[in-house]
């Protein structure tokens, strides 16, 4: 596989529209902010803001499928996005990656996979063969977006937003 692009992009730099989205582009986010290290945390204040400013990303971008792990901080995340799609959050195993690969596949629209600090990397890499920076516990801000080409070429996008910011 050949990267043909690997930029960092910034919101005020590009505008959602202008986004060139295919069949083959992926979507990956780690959760928002979470309440408190407990074992399934709800998002905190924060992390909602968050999960609805993602919402507003994804107003004009078409979406087949949204994903999230079982988790309260993923499905929330996750359902800010859904919801305004009107589409269910489909949940998938995080320790089976290669499943959620295989059911990827089958779209013929963009979708987004919320995961976790350790599996959104790890996923990126999966679908793309590019290895990414690992995520630290204080990352909520980057939105991975893994277009696939037809000659198995490769755009990562990473977009930082804030929480309650405007993504542009």
């Amino acid at each position: 596989m050949k990267i043909t692009s690997f930029l960092p992009w910034f919101g005020a730099a590009s505008c959602a529209l202008a986004m060139q989205v295919s069949a083959n582009t992926i979507y990956l986010v780690r959760h928002a902010e979470k309440q408190d290290d407990s074992k399934d945390p709800a998002l905190s204040e924060c992390g909602q803001k968050r999960a609805q400013t993602l919402a507003a990303f994804f107003a004009d971008i078409p979406l087949a499928a949204v994903y999230a792990t079982p988790y309260k901080r993923t499905q929330q995340t996750a359902a800010a996005v859904a919801n305004n799609k009107k589409l269910p959050v489909q949940q998938y195993d995080a320790r089976k990656p290669e499943l959620l690969q295989q059911q990827l596949q089958a779209y013929t629209q963009p979708v987004l996979v919320v995961g976790h600090s350790n599996t959104v990397p790890e996923l990126v890499k999966l679908l793309s063969g590019i290895e990414v920076a690992p995520l630290t516990e204080q990352q909520y801000n980057l939105l991975y977006q893994v277009q696939l080409g037809q000659q198995g070429s490769v755009t990562i996008r990473q977009q930082p937003f804030g929480c309650g910011q405007t993504i542009k």
